[in-house]
């Protein structure tokens, strides 16, 4: 196997000088190619200013045609001009008001006014009356477009209603405009309707009189409009000079886009005014950096070695762990990918070994991350010793190591297993003490080379979830039950989570009796029946709401089926299980108590069961929140008591209100002599703390009788009652519960009276 990445042959240490002509000829190329790229830039600096002035400036032009038109609004939409040009034509108001007034105050050379039927009836040339029809006749072929669109503007707007009122505007403005040539003149057409604007005058018929207005674009018009625009050598042509590369231009259209004329000028060019100031100093600069290009050649001979030391060094962080100098998890997988060809040429079998170390997290949260930093090289180490050369050991992440074991069979691969989980249950010195850590494997043997290498430490990774599940501290080898189960698991989560969001769970309740009282309470238990794989015990759908996140919505979920259920059974009390994830939630006993006062149902009517791991840490969090529910009136039962960590010192510290005495222990009443022994000792030391007992899983009567006897008279098992619905619960209510044993209360009571006084003579003082 190669010790490193592939990479290009060639390299070394020898460099001469013909490395560094080339490189010289190379920098005067660059410098020539930033001189080109300068020069490339001033052109693209002017080409870019110049399309930004024809891009202001045919904006200007848009605008200077509406500022023209809008001229001939204010003397046409008015209530004077409706009545001295439609209700009633006064010549001598259109001589002042149109052709005076437009040519003295606008600037227009020519007006028109035409009557309803679109015929000339005043003319104006430069502010004098002259006879209507000779110089309309100039104009009337362009000016016809604008007329057909203003009528049909009027058309559109139908007949005005007279409103007069103080500041209200009858009506808006109606025109067209245009640019034309007419003869040799380019000029700005307007026709705009005559209308009223208060109302106190209104047209006459349906149609009404049409001012039209012409305004030259003459060299004063150039003039002001370039002194606006900052423009020079403003000129027109008529015909379109697009060839002329040096002048800016716009093109100047109808109101139907065609072409009538060119506006032209000459543009700014700040990329070459710029390089004619700054031409010299860059001139300058250039001939420096040369300079300076001569004077790094030597210099660079003697950095050629440092650079390519360090290119190496860099090459050999980029494919190892900084750490540990291992195979990092680039190189990792290049090497697998080599391997994998290498298995395709030659059929022998690689070992892909996925390493964990056990019990890291503790060490490092307990003696700082330099301690665990310390750990890891120390592992690495040892590990690194247990494999052949050929082999790739590479760190992946965190405490996660993997081994590529090139021509393995499966017992070459177990016996490197056994020897890493050997080496490393021996310990460890740090500095900070000795400690024992240990490391858990997952072997994948690969026989086909076309697989996946992501697929093939995949496999490895889901032998090492199974040994940490199963065996930690043990290696285990990939089987395709493996991925079966993994596969399967993912579609059980995605069931569970879509039977959460559609009520796909259920409630049962199992009777909880005193053998002298009858039923007293039910325990309420989650059941899921899968409509493929039908029903799924909770032993195995909770933990998946466990490691998935989904038990605070499936404990959210029994909480309020829970205490909505309750309200059916006033009398009765329910007993809940809640998960050890539940309790560790800062936000639990909030959302328990908001919960039950939403479901109007009393706290002191309910059992909160937990086991005892969730007590063990000894945390101050937990032990607030268990008193915060214990005032608050939930009762807290300490279920499967004596399976696990039982300790005199939690029941004492913890706010425990009753003890569930777990199924192994009733099993082994008269069965084995201790039995009974020991369920008494629970009851008498239950006694001694002040709290209530329960057992669970009475399936007999002889264990009803014992456990009678012993004082311990609240019962739950299949005896009473499997786990039932709401329904046939409320249906058991209505029978008069359940009576003890099934049997007769007295004759109950009096066999485990008759069964107390014979064991009170031979029992023997039992010790915790």
């Amino acid at each position: 196997m190669p010790v490193g990445p592939r990479r290009a042959a060639g390299g070394g240490k020898r460099f001469s000088a013909d490395l560094f002509w080339p490189l010289a000829l190379l920098a005067v190329l660059a410098l020539c190619a930033v001189a080109a790229a300068g020069l490339g830039l001033v052109r693209e600096f002017d080409v870019a200013a110049r399309q930004r002035e024809e891009s202001v400036v045919q904006n200007g032009i848009i605008g200077r045609e509406r500022e023209v038109a809008h001229m001939a609004v204010t003397e046409a939409t008015w209530d004077a001009a409706v009545r001295n040009l439609d209700n009633q034509f006064d010549l001598a108001w259109a001589r002042d008001n149109i052709g005076a007034y437009f040519n003295q105050n606008d600037g227009f050379e020519e007006s028109f006014v035409l009557d309803k039927d679109d015929r000339p009836v005043f003319a104006a040339d430069h502010a004098k009356s002259v006879e209507p029809v000779p110089l309309y006749t100039r104009f009337a072929g362009d000016v016809g477009r604008l007329l057909a669109a203003v009528r049909a503007a009027e058309a559109r707007r139908g007949k005005l209603n007279s409103k007069v009122s103080a500041g209200f505007l009858l009506s808006d403005g109606i025109q067209a405009s245009t640019v034309a040539n007419i003869g040799e003149a380019l000029y700005i057409l307007t026709a705009t309707l005559v209308q009223p604007d208060f109302g106190t005058s209104m047209p006459v018929g349906p149609k009404s009189p049409i001012v039209v207005t012409a305004m030259r674009i003459d060299q004063g018009f150039l003039e002001q409009f370039a002194d606006r625009f900052l423009l020079k050598n403003v000129h027109v042509e008529t015909r379109d000079p697009r060839h002329v590369s040096t002048q800016a231009y716009v093109t100047l259209k109808n109101e139907r886009g065609d072409y009538v004329a060119t506006l032209d000028w000459t543009p700014q060019v700040p990329g070459h005014e710029l390089l004619n100031r700054l031409g010299l100093p860059v001139l300058g600069i250039l001939a420096c950096l040369a300079v300076a290009v001569l004077g790094l050649y030597r210099r660079g001979r003697r950095m050629a070695e440092v650079l390519y030391t360090s290119e190496a060094r860099a090459t050999h962080l980029a494919y190892h762990d900084a750490l540990t100098g291992l195979p990092n998890r680039l190189l990792f997988f290049d090497r697998l990918g080599q391997a994998l060809q290498q298995l395709r040429r030659s059929q022998e079998t690689i070992a892909i070994h996925c390493i964990d170390l056990d019990r890291f997290k503790d060490i490092n949260d307990t003696f700082g991350h330099n301690a665990g930093d310390e750990l890891i090289r120390m592992a690495g180490r040892r590990m690194a010793a247990q494999c052949r050369t050929p082999d790739t050991f590479a760190r992946l992440s965190g405490d996660e190591f993997a081994i590529i074991q090139v021509r393995a069979t499966a017992a070459a691969a177990a016996s490197l297993a056994s020897r890493l989980t050997e080496v490393m249950r021996q310990p460890i010195d740090l500095e900070t003490g000795r400690v024992f850590i240990g490391c858990s494997v997952g072997v994948s043997l690969i026989s086909d080379g076309c697989i996946d290498p992501v697929e093939a430490l995949r496999q490895a990774d889901l032998a090492l979830y199974r040994t940490k599940e199963t065996a930690k501290g043990q290696f285990c080898f990939f089987k395709l039950e493996m991925d079966a189960a993994i596969k399967a698991r993912r579609a059980l989560e995605a069931d569970l989570r879509d039977a959460l969001a559609r009520g796909g769970l259920q409630l049962e309740y199992q009777p909880q009796v005193n053998v002298r009282d009858g039923m007293t309470g039910v325990e309420a238990l989650v059941r899921w029946r899968h409509p493929e794989r039908g029903d799924v015990a909770p032993s195995v759908f909770v933990p998946i709401a466990e490691e998935c996140g989904l038990i605070v919505d499936l404990g959210r979920f029994t909480l309020r089926r829970a205490f909505e259920d309750s309200r059916r059974w006033p009398h009765l009390k329910v007993a809940i299980n809640v998960s050890a994830k539940q309790l560790r939630m800062q936000d639990f006993a909030s959302n328990v108590i908001d919960l039950a006062t939403e479901c109007a149902v009393d706290p002191r009517r309910f059992e909160l069961e937990i086991t005892e791991g969730i007590l063990l840490g000894d945390d101050p969090e937990t032990l607030d929140m268990l008193k915060r529910l214990r005032r608050c009136g939930f009762a807290l039962v300490l279920d499967d008591f004596g399976t696990g960590y039982s300790s005199l010192s939690y029941l004492q510290h913890y706010p425990i209100s009753k003890i569930k005495i777990d199924r192994s222990f009733i099993a082994n009443l008269g069965a084995e002599a201790e039995g009974d022994a020991m369920i008494g000792a629970i009851v008498k030391l239950a006694g001694a703390l002040h709290m209530s007992v329960i057992a669970e899983g009475v399936e007999t009567t002889d264990q009803a009788t014992r456990l009678a006897a012993t004082d311990c008279t609240d019962m739950q098992g299949y005896m009473f009652g499997r786990p039932v619905t709401a329904d046939q619960i409320d249906i058991l209510c209505e029978a008069g519960g359940i009576e003890g044993a099934g049997q007769p209360r007295h004759e109950l009571s009096d066999a485990a009276s008759e069964l107390g006084k014979r064991q009170a003579s031979a029992k023997e003082a039992v010790l915790f």
